[in-house]
């Protein structure tokens, strides 16, 4: 090990340095945050990684109302980010999984070590695991789920199977050993396994796995009353340390009204997806309450179709930007709480690559109109936006857009529906001019090199730099081929960015350990309790 790495690590072992900081430090030193991540883990194998391991909770349930309810129960089947956010660790588990400042860390692999070309990761797994069935966790099962993930024939298809496209092989070494050989450095590769479509799952009951999964997790499923709430129970049998809550309800509540009202009653413990920002200050002033902030999470964006339609063209995509104007949807969305951006990146740690390219289509309503007009459409055009009814950002986004484009000559026909409905038609069919979605998935700007992912944008050099940013092991040049990516997005307006928001909730003032989102894509709550 280099010296200087190798005093880092040393120190923060000895010291118990803040994880965060060292891991800026060894990223100073040239190390990717996944490689980062892995040295960390590998050299603390063993420790804990709770910061409450005798703590009980004095109250057994925790209700949390959120917005968007999950499409399955089966967390590699689909697309819809709410499944990974109430499963994702809580019942099932990956390998690896990210906590809320952003690092990775052990979960069923307890420590990897990484080769010096960075191609292969051996995985040692944890002993004693066992399903929620009560079977045994082996390797196989890892090479099972992995090798299914990335098999294009895969029915349903893993939602983000080119996750594993830089995977040659998963082998079994023994049943607690796994290792997995890359075609070439990836950067992204690990930090993608601490995903909802990287997590272990059983053959036994993959088929059952959509209306009665079954994980590894500290907790278990309980029931799922569709349209209304999905519980969990604790899992006393789970292998690692018990969690300190023995049930917990997720309630599907899309109304920000009746989201505070529910827990100014007393009804919930908690608002875990934040749909009324600009009521945040009552919970403030209310020593009941606690309101927590996160890092900007997300891009909110209105997707545009590339590929069919008027907004085909580059002059009406760059119209739409310009007619945006981004302080209006920040403070009439998010109450102030988020930051604009102009290409596909957030603000935060998760993507160290963010450039910020606000300034390539700024809000210019005159240029617009005349754009829109070059485009041949001086006596006005007519878009279709696919509204996601259930979103209250989707909802209040849709009327500041249909403002800000009337004033350049563009009519919006709203079509609302359902997210399933949107899955089909939007993200399946590509049947959309414009829609209004809000991607939370880090790091997936590698999506533009897919030209039939949903925006239909296809730019061979563009995928041409994606493809050797992520085998770039050199932090600085990989980072300029990104930044060449994003201001080409920006230049060809490939989608509107708009802003990112912060991650938002409010819990009971004693309520503790809350996993803020800020980059992970779970809210855990293995570690969570009432004093």
């Amino acid at each position: 090990m280099d010296p200087e790495l190798s005093s880092l690590v040393g120190g923060w072992l000895g010291a118990h340095m803040d994880r965060r900081e060292m891991l800026k430090r060894l990223s100073a030193l040239g190390l990717s945050m996944p490689l980062a991540s892995a040295v960390l883990a590998a050299c603390a194998t063993g420790t804990s990684t709770s910061s409450s391991t005798s703590t009980t909770s004095s109250k057994p349930k925790l209700t949390v109302s959120i917005v968007q309810e999950p499409t399955t129960m089966d967390i590699v089947a689909d697309a819809t980010a709410s499944i990974a956010l109430t499963l994702r660790d809580n019942l099932y588990e990956g390998l690896v999984r990210m906590d809320s400042g952003g690092a990775i860390t052990p979960s069923l692999a307890k420590s990897w070590d990484v080769s010096a070309d960075g191609r292969t990761v051996t995985f040692h797994l944890q002993s004693g695991v066992k399903w929620h069935d009560g079977s045994p966790f082996t390797a196989a099962d890892v090479k099972w789920s992995w090798d299914r993930a990335g098999d294009a024939a895969t029915k349903p298809a893993n939602p983000h199977k080119d996750y594993w496209k830089p995977v040659t092989s998963v082998d079994v070494v023994d049943d607690h050993t796994v290792k997995v050989t890359l075609a070439a450095y990836s950067d992204n590769w690990l930090f993608h396994m601490t995903s909802g479509s990287a997590a272990i799952i059983s053959q036994k009951s993959n088929a059952t796995n959509a209306a009665n999964p079954v994980g590894t997790g500290p907790f278990k499923f309980g029931s799922w009353n569709r349209g209304s709430s999905l519980a969990l129970t604790r899992n006393d049998g789970y292998w690692g340390q018990k969690a300190k809550l023995k049930d917990i309800e997720f309630r599907f509540i899309k109304d920000p009204n009746s989201q505070n009202s529910a827990l100014q009653a007393g009804d919930i413990d908690a608002i875990g997806q934040v749909g009324g920002p600009e009521q945040l200050a009552a919970f403030k002033s209310n020593s009941q309450f606690k309101v927590l902030t996160g890092e900007a999470f997300g891009k909110i964006m209105v997707s545009l179709n590339n590929g069919s339609g008027p907004t085909k063209d580059v002059k009406i995509r760059k119209a739409i930007n310009m007619a945006i104007d981004k302080k209006a949807w920040i403070d009439g969305i998010q109450a102030g709480y988020a930051k604009p951006i102009g290409s596909h990146s957030a603000p935060n740690p998760g993507e160290p690559y963010y450039v910020d390219e606000n300034g390539v289509n700024p809000y210019d309503p005159a240029k617009a109109k005349q754009l829109v007009a070059d485009a041949g459409f001086g006596s006005g055009l007519t878009l279709r936006l696919a509204q996601i009814s259930a979103f209250p950002y989707a909802v209040r986004g849709t009327d500041i857009l249909v403002s800000q484009l009337k004033a350049i000559g563009i009519t919006v026909k709203v079509e609302p529906m359902e997210f399933a409905i949107w899955l089909k038609s939007v993200f399946t069919g590509g049947d959309y001019d414009m829609t209004i979605i809000n991607h939370i998935e880090e790091r997936d700007i590698a999506n533009y090199a897919n030209p039939k992912y949903y925006w239909r944008y296809s730019n061979s050099q563009v995928a041409d730099w994606l493809t050797k940013a992520d085998a770039e092991p050199d932090k600085a040049k990989r980072n300029a081929l990104y930044a060449q990516v994003e201001k080409q997005l920006a230049d060809d307006a490939a989608n509107a960015w708009v802003m990112s928001p912060n991650a938002l909730a409010v819990t009971k003032a004693n309520l503790h350990e809350w996993p803020i989102q800020g980059i992970s894509p779970a809210l855990f709550f293995g570690n969570t309790y009432f004093s």
